[in-house]
C-alpha cells in the first residue's frame, strides 16, 4: 500500500475485538490511519452510515478472519462484499482456523495471511507484509550465490567452441 494516509477500515466480529484493536493499534504505529468502529464511533451515532461512509473512504479493508466472521446475522458480510463489489483491496488476516467451506466461494482464491500460531513479532511481520503488499527485494550479492554452490561447481570450466564441419567434397559447412 502506498499511501498511508488513507484510511484503513478495520472489519471484525464483535468477539475478535481484541484482534481489531491489536492489528488497529500496530498500524498506526506504523503511519497508517485506521477506522476502527470502537474508536471512533459514539454512542448514538447510526452505525449502517458510519460503516457506509468509512467503507466509501478506505483505501483497503483489513478483515480479521475467525470462524465468527461469517456467522449469519453479522455485519461483516456487508463489510466485505462492499470492498470485493467496488473492487477495493481486501487484505484478509486469519486469526482462527477456518473449518473447510467456511470460506464464502467467491473469498476462496485470495490470498490469506495466516496470524493465528505466529510468535508477537512474527505475527507483526506478517501484518506489515500483508497490509503494503509485495516489495522489491533487497539485491542478492553475487558471493552469497557462489556460497552455494558445492566445491566442483565453484571451478573455472574451459570454453567449448563448436567446430564446422566441412563437408570433403565441396569444402562447405555442413549445416
Amino acid at each position: 500500500m502506498s499511501d498511508s494516509s488513507e484510511p484503513i477500515f478495520i472489519s471484525y466480529a464483535g468477539p475478535d475485538n481484541e484482534w481489531a484493536e491489536w492489528v488497529a493499534w500496530h498500524l498506526q504505529e506504523n503511519g497508517y490511519q485506521v477506522v476502527l468502529d470502537r474508536w471512533h464511533w459514539r454512542t448514538g451515532d447510526d452505525f449502517v452510515t458510519k460503516m457506509s461512509e468509512a467503507l466509501a473512504q478506505a483505501s483497503a479493508v483489513v478483515a480479521i478472519l475467525s470462524p465468527r466472521y461469517f456467522e449469519a446475522g453479522r455485519y461483516t458480510e456487508e463489510e466485505w462484499t462492499s470492498a470485493i463489489a467496488r473492487r477495493g483491496r481486501y487484505v484478509p488476516l486469519v486469526v482462527e482456523p477456518l473449518a473447510d467451506g467456511q470460506l464464502p466461494a467467491i473469498l476462496a482464491p485470495r490470498l490469506r495471511k495466516d496470524l493465528h500460531g505466529l510468535s508477537e513479532p512474527d505475527a507483526l511481520k506478517a501484518l506489515l507484509d500483508a497490509v503494503r503488499g509485495p516489495a522489491r527485494p533487497t539485491p542478492v550479492s553475487y558471493t552469497n550465490l557462489r556460497a552455494h554452490e558445492t566445491p566442483a561447481q565453484n571451478v573455472c570450466r574451459p570454453r567449448v567452441e563448436k567446430k564446422k564441419i566441412h563437408d570433403p567434397k565441396t569444402d562447405s559447412p555442413v549445416q
